[in-house]
């Protein structure tokens, strides 16, 4: 009996792409867009950011919502009119015999939609070709059959109007191939696609919160006249100030109840709270099962992606690293002379190997101290907080009847929520490197996170706790006096007294309330 697996992709086509028949009825889709929907298919005008540039490669972990934004994105212009014949879809995941001679499988997958889907149709606007998990079909071991930027390039040459849209796992596995066919760097972009922030989750709770008298928009603080550039810049922090507390009036009215769902938010993250019906408005209402799947994406992800774009002999040490990131939940930094011992590996495999492929895949970011050229230790910050539960606690119900845990737990969402608005006020300034989050110890305390905008240091000092308040003061205070920067804050947490909700402690330093700034990131 002859193998027959070269026209699997084909004869599948209608199944995956059943909206040629059935238009936006054949979506089932969460009740509302995904975060990274909004930038990236601007709902409110006439383009696209898919139709920047020819090619655009969407990478992210499994599970964390690539395949929901594709289809979001084609539900979202069918629904406005376009035709459903304009977007094919191809699940290179979906089964294994498409990855089989996949180079030929992508070219008579395209050929036949060309002749018989496209066909039907007016070709004198965009079309889109939408590649799912591509990764799976790099082939670099395979010398006869392309990797998929060959048949890739082809579909691009001499094709006006058309778009290619990718996705994978990591930003690397995108670059590599495209500069094995010497795709020109201004053809493409890349767009990592994260889990859903504090702000998402409250939006999708609370949709009345994101209306115009009550929603609070980030944008102001990063760039104008009264964002946090233009105080550093002027060493004036008075406009920033007013600036926050009008951003803390619109929402004044529902402070209770944005409050009430932070611990939720900690103890379930960005990937699980959001979900086909709609974010749990209560992690109670997760079970064991949620979390387990939660690992479980994580471990395949760790297991079957990160060998296609590192060379890492023990896979298990990664995942054995989030589980340690897990149980620590950024609270301590760990010695490298520690971990070596521990994972007995050198310092070169944990600095350059396991931690690059973990932050490649936005699990895991290792942040050392900051202005300190040769670091003995590194904090591990896992980059869901729905992922420390699922790894140390197996449920949320851990999180909401402990305080300690709750406030370890926020320690973890902060640092990822920094992480979020230095690269927003980092892009917004014409500089898309990805920021770094460090840490700062002084003869004070320590300072939770420091990050730097145009070359000027910003410490954030965390005080969740009460307890917390006068060590973090303390210690930004120094820092501030040490490196001569006009402004640094406090996040206070629902204990820390303060007179008023955003407060000028003087000499430059902020207090803001924690929820408040989760919603600013």
């Amino acid at each position: 009996m002859p193998i027959d697996a070269g026209d699997a992709l084909v004869r599948a086509l209608h199944d995956h792409n059943p909206w040629w028949e059935h238009g936006t009825e054949a979506f089932s889709l969460p009740a509302r867009q995904k975060s990274d929907f909004y930038h990236l298919a601007r709902p409110d005008e006439s383009d696209s950011q898919f139709e920047d540039q020819p090619l655009l490669g969407l990478v992210g972990r499994r599970g964390v919502g690539k395949t929901t934004l594709l289809h979001q994105f084609i539900h979202h212009r069918i629904e406005t009119g376009d035709d459903p014949e304009r977007f094919l879809y191809l699940p290179f995941d979906a089964d294994p015999l498409y990855q089989l001679q996949s180079d030929e499988q992508l070219r008579r997958a395209v050929r036949y939609y060309e002749s018989r889907v496209l066909g039907r149709i007016e070709a004198d606007h965009p079309h889109f070709i939408l590649i799912d998990d591509v990764h799976q079909i790099e082939h670099p071991n395979k010398p006869t059959i392309d990797g998929w930027g060959v048949p890739v390039t082809e579909l691009l040459e001499d094709v006006p109007g058309r778009h290619v849209v990718l996705t994978a796992s990591a930003g690397i596995q995108v670059e590599r191939e495209l500069e094995s066919v010497a795709m020109p760097a201004e053809d493409y972009d890349i767009q990592p696609i994260l889990p859903e922030k504090f702000r998402d989750y409250l939006f999708t709770l609370y949709p009345d919160l994101e209306e115009e008298d009550t929603r609070v928009s980030p944008t102001s603080l990063r760039t104008g006249e009264n964002s946090l550039p233009a105080a550093l810049q002027s060493g004036e922090i008075e406009s920033l100030v007013a600036e926050l507390r009008q951003k803390y009036e619109k929402v004044a009215d529902v402070e209770r109840r944005i409050q009430s769902q932070v611990v939720d938010y900690l103890a379930m993250g960005g990937t699980i709270s959001y979900d086909l019906d709609g974010a749990a408005e209560s992690a109670a209402d997760l079970t064991v099962d949620d979390y387990a799947q939660l690992r479980e994406d994580v471990r395949d992800a760790l297991y079957q992606e990160v060998p296609g774009f590192e060379s890492i002999q023990t896979i298990a040490d990664l995942e054995r690293l989030c589980a340690l990131a897990a149980r620590n939940r950024g609270a301590e930094p760990f010695r490298y002379q520690d971990l070596v011992e521990l994972f007995d590996v050198d310092r070169r495999t944990i600095a350059d190997s396991y931690l690059p492929a973990l932050a490649e895949l936005y699990l895991l970011t290792g942040v050392t101290e900051y202005d300190n050229s040769r670091p003995r230790s590194v904090r591990l910050y896992l980059r869901d907080t729905g992922l420390v539960t699922a790894l140390a606690d197996g449920d949320a119900s851990t999180v909401r009847n402990d305080f300690d845990r709750e406030a370890d737990l926020a320690r973890v969402a902060a640092f990822d929520h920094t992480m979020r608005f230095a690269y927003g006020i980092n892009a917004i300034q014409g500089n898309d490197e990805t920021p770094t989050v460090q840490y700062w110890r002084g003869r004070e305390g320590e300072v939770d996170f420091v990050f730097e905008v145009d070359g000027t240091p910003v410490p954030i000092g965390l005080a969740y706790q009460s307890r917390e308040r006068e060590e973090s003061l303390e210690a930004v205070r120094e820092f501030k006096e040490a490196y001569d920067v006009p402004l640094g804050f406090i996040l206070a947490g629902d204990t820390v007294r303060g007179r008023q909700p955003i407060e000028d402690l003087g000499e430059g330093i902020i207090q803001l309330p924690y929820w408040l700034y989760l919603l600013l990131c």
